[in-house]
């Protein structure tokens, strides 16, 4: 047992005070040092839209523990957030926060609902946002409404230049806001023709993780699973300080690949996984039923040219491997229906 009286005299001892006094203060980080507050001003060196977003959402004492684009959402439509923005902690590194970012306006198409239902059905996520500068149209978005509770449009003015260079393809700009988005609130970017069919949890807790497509060529960016501040996403977002206007894959496709190749250990690889079949492989899609699709994480519906169904009647009849994908997002049975 402690006895203060027997202390030897040459032992000096701290009066309460003076002890607490001794121990240097710990600091909380000011606005400007906060990492949402930096990348923020990162951002806006090629996209100066950036000064359109209320600042404080991402710099506040709160940020780093919210979902920022859930704040970004409920500030838009002029209510609290409360605790809905409330971050969970799972035990994973990127958040079950899913992205689809499309600028100008569009009508939703079957293909970008069974999307939307497989982002629901399989990665379950705390939050789904539809980015746009134009509410998205159409009888397939209403039925997105109806069918998937927490959808949510938010949104972003469309950047005009991207480093002050006109932009002659608006898939760069969605291109842009995605990274932006990764960087600011780390989770799940998909392209609208992208099909989630596994649990992407198995690879969850990576810095960033990508896929290559067309043998290698190009690193894909129709889904991307990143930390918030991934290094490796905060170095591909300083290369469009040089944004290249003229080369349609240069800093989108091009620029992840070769860094890749600079340190391949920087990012974890799931190209099959995520893009076979490939575009050049689509009768596997669209004209066979024998591709092992659940071996896969996610698959790519390559739309261009191709006979993408169009309603759920054509999946009635469909016996092929996009059917079956269909069918097992919406009805959790791929195979074709048992007509009497």
């Amino acid at each position: 047992m402690y006895h203060s009286d027997k202390v030897p005299q040459n032992v000096s001892i701290f009066q309460r005070r003076d002890f607490f006094e001794a121990i240097p203060k710990i600091q909380k980080p000011t606005a400007l040092e906060r990492s949402s507050c930096k990348d923020l001003t990162l951002l806006r060196i090629p996209d100066q839209t950036i000064d359109t977003l209320n600042k404080s959402l991402f710099c506040d004492d709160a940020a780093e523990n919210r979902d920022v684009v859930c704040r970004w959402f409920f500030n838009q439509i002029g209510l609290e957030e409360g605790k809905s923005c409330d971050r969970p902690d799972d035990g994973y590194g990127v958040p079950k926060i899913v992205y689809y970012v499309i600028f100008g306006p569009y009508t939703f198409q079957f293909w970008h609902y069974v999307s939307i239902m497989s982002a629901k059905k399989i990665i379950k996520p705390w939050g789904l946002y539809v980015i746009g500068d134009a509410h998205p149209v159409g009888y397939w978005w209403k039925r997105a409404m109806k069918d998937v509770k927490g959808l949510r449009f938010v949104y972003r003015e469309q950047p005009p230049t991207i480093a002050n260079k006109t932009v002659r393809w608006k898939h760069h700009l969605s291109d842009l806001v995605r990274l932006q988005m990764l960087m600011l609130n780390g989770g799940i970017y998909l392209d609208t023709d992208m099909v989630v069919v596994n649990s992407l949890d198995p690879i969850r807790n990576h810095d960033i993780t990508m896929g290559l497509i067309e043998n290698g060529t190009g690193m894909g960016n129709a889904i991307i699973l990143a930390k918030r501040h991934s290094p490796f996403v905060k170095e591909w977002y300083e290369s469009y300080f040089n944004y290249t206007k003229t080369e349609f894959y240069k800093n989108s496709l091009h620029v992840p690949r070769d860094m890749w190749h600079k340190n391949p250990g920087r990012i974890h690889m799931e190209s099959d996984k995520f893009y076979r079949p490939n575009w050049f492989e689509a009768d596997l899609l669209f004209k066979k039923n024998d591709y092992p699709w659940k071996n896969n994480f996610a698959v790519h519906i390559w739309t261009n040219s191709n006979p993408v169904p169009k309603g759920p009647e054509e999946l009635k009849t469909l016996n092929t491997t996009i059917g079956q994908i269909f069918r097992y997002i919406l009805y959790d049975d791929p195979a074709l229906p048992k007509i009497p």
